[in-house]
């Protein structure tokens, strides 16, 4: 994929077709949209942290960006190209509920080692509430900080509070459909950019 291009060739919308669920116009617009904010042809983190701060304006994104930048860099290059950018958003709003719990995994498991530690979990989760600014959103009963919620979800995994810092979650577990809706809601901020 040329790096300056103004337009993707028909050979890329043909792969990012087969390898994403955007349509030739999405790919095309998302391109434009793209090349405006990354014109060398990559994102580097501190531009990801720089878009995620004009969609979450009341609160603080530079952890969660930071995570989430990290995710979309599918091939650990320290940048993200236009294909990783556009597989990992296809993934993260579109995908099977396996496909997106399986990016999920990458995005929690905060250190690599193949398990989610209680405090990969609250990493995470502390990000979100950050990002989208406490002030402004209304949270369940009794997850009004970001402690109450990582419980919750540690509990709902049959993982005892009082051994937090021996307990993992494996990725088997993580992608089990009983915890499937928390996992996709807390992934569903890029829901809103499609």
């Amino acid at each position: 994929m040329g790096q300056k291009a103004s337009k993707l060739s028909k050979e890329d919308i043909s792969n990012l077709k087969k390898e994403t669920k955007f349509t030739t116009r999405e790919l095309q617009q998302w391109y434009k949209g793209f090349q405006r904010d990354a014109p060398t042809g990559i994102l580097t983190k501190d531009d990801f942290i720089k878009i995620h701060k004009q969609f979450y304006p009341f609160g603080d994104p530079t952890d969660y960006a930071t995570f989430a930048f990290e995710a979309f860099d599918i091939r650990h290059h320290g940048f993200v190209t236009f294909p990783d950018f556009i597989i990992s958003l296809s993934i993260a709003s579109r995908g099977t509920t396996a496909e997106k719990l399986k990016w999920g995994f990458r995005l929690y498991d905060r250190n690599n080692d193949g398990f989610i530690s209680y405090d990969d979990l609250l990493r995470v989760v502390s990000a979100i509430y950050m990002m989208i600014g406490t002030q402004s959103v209304k949270f369940k009963d009794g997850e009004d900080a970001p402690e109450d919620r990582v419980n919750r979800i540690w509990a709902t995994f049959n993982k005892s509070l009082d051994n937090k810092e021996h307990e993992l979650i494996s990725r088997k577990e993580f992608s089990d459909n009983k915890w499937a809706p928390d996992v996709i809601k807390a992934l569903s901020v890029y829901d809103d950019l499609i």
